[in-house]
């Protein structure tokens, strides 16, 4: 899982910044295929290379381990419900009455 998001998130930022997988590899170092390698989830690489690589697309080494995923409203509604199923008693009054809030500034502000 970590090898696939990784890759997905190279090749999505190598190609925001309008960069060949050549001249990605060029800037870090590397042969081109290994590039190819590393966006098709077939390596992994070093701590030292994750480091060049997200100097060159000028991005956090952290970046590269995000999920991004658009959640359907089920699979948020899950997601959150799983979150609030590990929650402590105190927490879990904490964030209703966050959530009661925001939904009270959202609704007064729909009839503004």
């Amino acid at each position: 899982m970590i090898k696939q998001r990784f890759a997905e998130n190279l090749k999505k930022f190598r190609k925001s910044r309008k960069l060949t997988q050549e001249k990605l590899a060029e800037l870090v170092g590397v042969d081109f295929r290994y590039i190819s390698f590393l966006e098709n989830a077939k390596s992994f690489p070093s701590c030292d290379l994750i480091e060049k690589l997200a100097l060159a697309l000028n991005i956090d080494s952290s970046d590269f381990f995000k999920y991004s995923k658009n959640l359907s409203r089920s699979e948020l509604e899950n997601k959150f419900i799983d979150s609030m199923k590990q929650l402590d008693d105190k927490s879990l009054k904490l964030l209703y009455e966050i959530s009661k809030n925001i939904n009270s500034f959202i609704v007064d502000k729909d009839t503004l």
